[in-house]
């Protein structure tokens, strides 16, 4: 075709013309000589295996797009960008191929044997380097807001985003760090040389190999990117929470409502200037399921929703149940069905609650507001498309609510020593409520990537008061307890807050003002009263709990932990003289393993029903281990004994962990993703 010209000839297209001279068939004279087709896959395109004839050995050999293959200049920016030396594809064209296939084999046995394992136990180093974090020049995933986040983290945010991979700090002097001696009072002492030696000042060289990029840049990436979008980034945002990108190819309708699947089941709506909402008679339970629902309610959820006060609900119930919200009554039920395992029941009253909403949305009311909290606790159950996003719009809500009801202002007023205009039940009620709304702002947001966070700290009463008389022992402790997780939660905000104002500059992690935040959960713990401790049993076993609350918290305190110290391994050399990188993963391990037996203890002593029941319900569990997971991997793979002991266990143990909870989870795009891990 080439050899023919002519008005009725086909044109002879520019790459067809350049690939004229290279014949793609066997060559049956015998072994090919100074030929050798190098392949790249685009990250865009890598079902099509375009082949390209000019890709270097290192862009060949990771399947990645080389520059210089169109622009022939050398080094290419991927080589640069990684720190490799290029080798151009002239070098191999130029050699002379041996015509023995044997010929091979030394040249191969060389690279697999040769060096003094020094070469080894670098690869391995970088390998955990990579795995902790993203690459130091990558942008956090903390600046993109997306759906929402609803438990984690959170959290997550590391949170927990992963806000989660994970909030982080410091960059001090580690030999003065103190670390929480719950975390390393089980592990032994280590001396940073004798796991991380110096490397020695020679070594025997050994060329650049196809095989050595197979083995050293090749290997790193693919043990971090196996949790696909489930993988957290350093600042603890975890992607699957933000689906600002799957918007795009969501049809522009919007989801059912929980309404639309008990139509049946509600009468038609009266419209009048005077008509009340009021639940259908007809729908009513008995008031032994009422009772029981209550019970249920306020025993598992109340402590982590302190929204109502139980002895004042009751008497109220008892003696002017007309005056109570029947939004709040709708929510309580919702929570009730479920709990009492009667999914259908909690989901009507769920939908019920949904279609009266927003009847309650024209004016500000503090029982408004104790409904909603409970609707967004009752919503973690049954979550519909968009769920992560409603979630934090219905957190945007709330605040603002708040605010028109002066609870950002209502410390203040004590602290001015002016009365709030509320007796003291429903003061502290009051004080609560915004910590309820603090709490879930942060973990719904923060896993996001959210930082445009609105209650301010210096608005929440964290202090421990002591007993009043009048005032139920039990509900005492609700608001002691809870003022504890709100504290706990307060420091992983500080991190929030932090990031948002260093996250462009490019060693945040180890910034100054991220690192001084290191003894924040150091003293939360050791202010903890001791009814709220917890003993773990040297033998690494779960420990016992009290109540699934107290595992909670702890939970909730390890992975802050993590997602403190998490982002600094992203800054550091695991090779580093001052032992920095080994003594912030030791931090994480050991709470990443504690946290794996709070979660072992919850579900051993109370079932599925104690994770549901956290501030952000099952969702917050996922999180936790997704952003353990990396952690997992980093010491399975590690060569120091200190953490590779015990690494495979543990990772065993936290993945049957997330396999119960994908069960429990109805988002099916999540649990194909976790079935995929």
């Amino acid at each position: 075709m080439s050899g023919e010209s002519g008005s009725g000839a086909r044109r002879i297209l520019p790459q067809s013309s350049q690939m004229q001279s290279f014949s793609f068939a066997p060559n049956n004279s015998g072994p090919r000589e100074n030929q050798k087709n190098y392949v790249f896959v685009d990250e865009h395109n890598r079902h099509k295996r375009l082949k390209v004839m000019r890709a270097c050995e290192g862009c060949r050999r990771r399947k990645i797009k080389c520059d210089a293959a169109t622009t022939n200049t050398w080094p290419c920016s991927a080589c640069i960008r990684l720190k490799l030396q290029c080798v151009p594809p002239t070098v191999n064209y130029d050699r002379d191929f041996p015509t023995n296939p044997q010929a091979f084999e030394p040249e191969r046995a060389e690279y697999e044997t040769g060096g003094n394992g020094e070469d080894d136990y670098q690869q391995q180093v970088a390998l955990q380097q990579q795995l902790v974090g993203s690459q130091k020049d990558i942008a956090p995933i903390y600046t993109q807001q997306g759906p929402y986040s609803d438990s984690i983290g959170v959290y997550q945010s590391v949170g927990y985003g992963e806000p989660s991979s994970s909030h982080s700090q410091q960059s001090m002097h580690y030999g003065s760090l103190q670390t929480p001696v719950s975390v390393l009072d089980q592990q032994q002492h280590f001396s940073p040389t004798q796991v991380f030696p110096t490397p020695p000042l020679q070594s025997n060289p050994q060329p650049e190999t196809p095989e050595m990029y197979e083995q050293d840049q090749y290997g790193q990436q693919n043990l971090a990117d196996l949790l696909g979008e489930l993988r957290m980034n350093e600042a603890g945002t975890a992607p699957y929470l933000n689906n600002k990108n799957k918007t795009k190819t969501l049809v522009e309708e919007p989801a059912f409502e929980d309404i639309d699947d008990y139509k049946h089941a509600f009468l038609p709506a009266l419209s009048g200037p005077d008509l009340k909402i009021r639940i259908p008679p007809e729908l009513m339970p008995d008031e032994e399921t009422i009772m029981s629902y209550f019970d249920m309610y306020f025993t598992n959820v109340h402590p982590y929703v302190p929204v109502l006060n139980k002895a004042a609900f009751y008497q109220q119930y008892h003696t002017n149940r007309e005056a109570i919200s029947p939004l709040i009554l709708e929510a309580v039920f919702a929570i009730g069905g479920r709990l009492a395992d009667e999914p259908a029941q909690g989901h009507q009253w769920l939908a019920l609650a949904s279609k009266h909403a927003d009847s309650f949305m024209d004016t500000p009311r503090l029982s408004t507001l104790q409904a909603i909290l409970i609707i967004l606790k009752a919503r973690e159950s049954a979550p519909k498309r968009g769920y992560y996003f409603r979630s934090w719009m219905t957190v945007v809500q709330c605040v603002q609510m708040g605010k028109d009801l002066g609870l950002d202002e209502h410390y203040e007023e004590h602290k001015a020593g002016r009365p709030c205009g509320s007796d003291l039940a429903e003061c502290i009620t009051k004080t609560r409520i915004w910590q309820t709304i603090f709490v879930c702002e942060l973990m719904i947001g923060s896993p996001q990537g959210r930082t445009d966070l609105a209650v301010e700290m210096e608005t929440l009463d964290l202090s421990i008061q002591r007993p009043v008389p009048g005032i139920d022992d039990a509900e005492y402790h609700i608001t002691r307890n809870f003022t504890y997780f709100t504290r706990v939660v307060r420091n992983v905000r500080r991190m929030n807050n932090v990031y948002a104002r260093i996250k462009k500059k490019k060693d945040w992690g180890i910034d100054p003002e991220f690192v001084q935040l290191n003894p924040s959960f150091d003293a939360w713990m050791n202010d903890l009263p001791a009814d709220l401790q917890i003993t773990f049993p040297p033998d690494g076993s779960p420990p016992w709990l009290p109540s699934h609350f107290i595992g909670n918290l702890h939970s909730y305190y390890y992975l802050g932990i993590i997602l403190l110290h998490r982002p600094q391994l992203t800054f550091m050399e695991p090779t580093g003289l001052d032992g920095g990188w080994k003594h912030h993963m030791m931090i994480c391990y050991s709470s990443a393993k504690l946290l794996c037996r709070l979660q072992e203890a919850i579900l051993q002593s109370f079932g599925m029903t104690g994770l549901l029941c956290m501030q952000r319900g099952i969702n917050f569990t996922i999180y936790c281990v997704l952003t353990c997971t990396v952690l997992h991997l980093v010491a399975l793979t590690s060569p120091d004994p200190d953490l590779n002991g015990d690494a495979r266990e543990y990772f065993t143990r936290h993945m049957r962990i997330l396999e119960k909870c994908a069960s429990a989870w109805p988002m099916p795009d999540m649990q194909q993703q976790i079935d995929a891990l």
